[in-house]
């Protein structure tokens, strides 16, 4: 038995730990609709009803975010996503995607575990940090009031780079990990990229006294090996805005007034709150008592840990108003939205710096950090629950059919169409386009749902009222990205605003209409 304990212990712990974060969503049979849990869900079954139809790739938004061709599915990668599509081939959409989540939760504990302890070569080493980074709070909101499962895996995947970074100093060919890692986060979710990689940069510069030619020629191949593989992503986001401009993901505010505030940052972490709204972002209390332990380290001569905690204190300060965000407001620097993503790497640093400094510690004192830190998740998942009543709750499956293909996105849509909009103001709000209403040669005119047929790549229309034998002119409520087009003679071309525009003379007043999107 004692054998037992000592081999599969702590892999039996971090199940325990997954099914602890789980166990009352299960029981709910809910889905709570975070932030971008809808943004999400309408992704996922996009895809499913892709597959559904026999095709690999997802449709161009034809069936979901409203019906209106909004091509989501072709700036925002969707790799990983296919796990919730096959679950929701085998079970009802609610439990397809509370599994989605508990599978990536499962994974994301023993890629941290295994990732460290093929550094540290220490089994508590590796079970701590394992611990302590899963159930921070910042990972714990990606997947409860944030609803955002892409940047979930992303930082799933961090851990990994991180290994396949210090593996570069190293005669390990782990160092492969760093490449692989980046192209699985590249086709995740894009903006992690350019975290992790100033991330990385920053721990070069911090370590350039061990840069030698043969890390300098691992760091180049890991490079290409990246490229090479995320060039045909990177090639369908650029052809597709060669097309036309779009607009890209708005921020209500300008940066500094979306960092956050020391006090607000301190006072919610230690009260380990679930955020109502974005400046409530916080570390959580188990990360924010480890970052204090923490500090023990500049005691110690780990130049390697002293580097971690320093970098995980400068990046809380850069999520904080402290930092001048407003220097850098018209720069490339404000693709980063919200400056509190940089939380995400603080756990990370100060996980792995608390994880080492207690690795002498016995396994009882072990045991309570583990016990402490789940009972303080399990409450945190309790409550986000049960007791968020501003969080609106998906508990059956047409409220799911509803919420999950009718969601109401301005980003990526053809910059025209919020011409004359402030479009802060309106990057929520629906428009004419997302009410699908027609203008049928000159008279708006909203169709009904049975009007609208969504298919793969394309969606059918019927009218009523034509003026047979004549020139008629219809604006359709669905985004021309300049490749849309139609047969039997029906010519197409975008509008001013981004929607299409048909032309055509009918035999009958009563006419079906097929427009093929890409």
């Amino acid at each position: 038995m004692i054998k037992i304990y000592k081999k599969y212990g702590y892999p039996i712990l971090l199940v325990i730990n997954a099914l602890l974060l789980y166990v009352y969503l299960f029981k709910a049979k809910v889905i709570p609709l975070g932030w971008d849990t809808q943004f999400h869900l309408n992704r996922i079954e996009e895809l499913y009803r892709s597959i559904q139809t026999g095709h690999v790739f997802s449709s161009t938004g034809t069936y979901t975010f409203s019906s209106i061709g909004l091509a989501i599915n072709r700036f925002y990668p969707y790799l990983f996503l296919y796990l919730f599509a096959i679950l929701r081939f085998i079970f009802n959409p609610i439990i397809a995607y509370n599994l989605g989540c508990f599978i990536l939760t499962f994974a994301s504990l023993f890629i941290s575990y295994f990732s460290v302890r093929s550094l540290i070569k220490s089994n508590k080493t590796a079970f701590l940090f394992s611990i302590i980074y899963n159930n921070s709070g910042y990972l714990l909101l990606q997947i409860s009031m944030r609803g955002d499962i892409a940047e979930y895996i992303a930082l799933i995947l961090l851990p990994l780079i991180f290994v396949g970074y210090k593996k570069l100093f190293t005669s390990s060919y782990q160092w492969l990990w760093l490449p692989l890692g980046m192209i699985l986060v590249c086709y995740t979710h894009i903006l992690s990229v350019v975290l992790f990689t100033f991330f990385l940069l920053c721990l070069f510069v911090l370590e350039y006294t061990k840069i030698t030619l043969l890390v300098i020629k691992r760091l180049l191949i890991s490079i290409g090996i990246t490229a090479v593989f995320c060039l045909p992503l990177l090639v369908t986001m650029l052809r597709a805005r060669s097309r036309t401009s779009v607009i890209i993901p708005i921020v209500p505010d300008v940066l500094i007034n979306e960092a956050l505030s020391p006090s607000n940052l301190l006072l919610n972490s230690l009260n380990n709150a679930s955020p109502n709204n974005l400046l409530d972002v916080n570390l959580g209390l188990v990360v924010t008592i480890v970052s204090v332990f923490g500090i023990l380290v500049f005691k110690s001569k780990n130049q390697n840990l002293i580097n971690l905690e320093c970098l995980g204190i400068f990046f809380v300060v850069l999520s904080t108003n402290i930092f001048p965000w407003f220097v850098f407001q018209n720069t490339p620097m404000n693709v980063i939205q919200f400056s509190w993503r940089f939380l995400g790497l603080a756990t990370l640093c100060f996980s792995l710096v608390f994880a080492k400094l207690c690795s002498t510690k016995t396994n009882w004192i072990i045991s309570m950090v583990w016990l402490i830190t789940c009972m303080i998740s399990f409450t945190y998942m309790h409550q986000y629950i049960y007791n968020s009543q501003s969080v609106q709750k998906i508990d059956n499956i047409s409220l799911y059919r509803k919420i999950a293909t009718n969601a109401v996105y301005t980003d990526y849509m053809p910059s025209g169409a919020l011409n004359g909009m402030n479009k802060s103001k309106v990057f929520r709000s629906r428009l004419n386009i997302h009410k699908h209403v027609a203008n049928v040669n000159g008279k708006n005119i909203q169709l009904s749902e049975k009007n609208i047929v969504p298919k793969y790549n394309s969606i059918q229309y019927r009218f009523n009222g034509l003026k047979k034998g004549k020139v008629n002119k219809i604006i359709l409520p669905v985004l021309n990205y300049g490749e849309n087009h139609s047969v039997s003679g029906i010519k197409v071309k975008p509008s001013a605003n981004g929607e299409t525009v048909i032309t055509f003379v009918p035999k009958r007043s009563t006419q079906v209409i097929d427009i093929y999107v890409k």
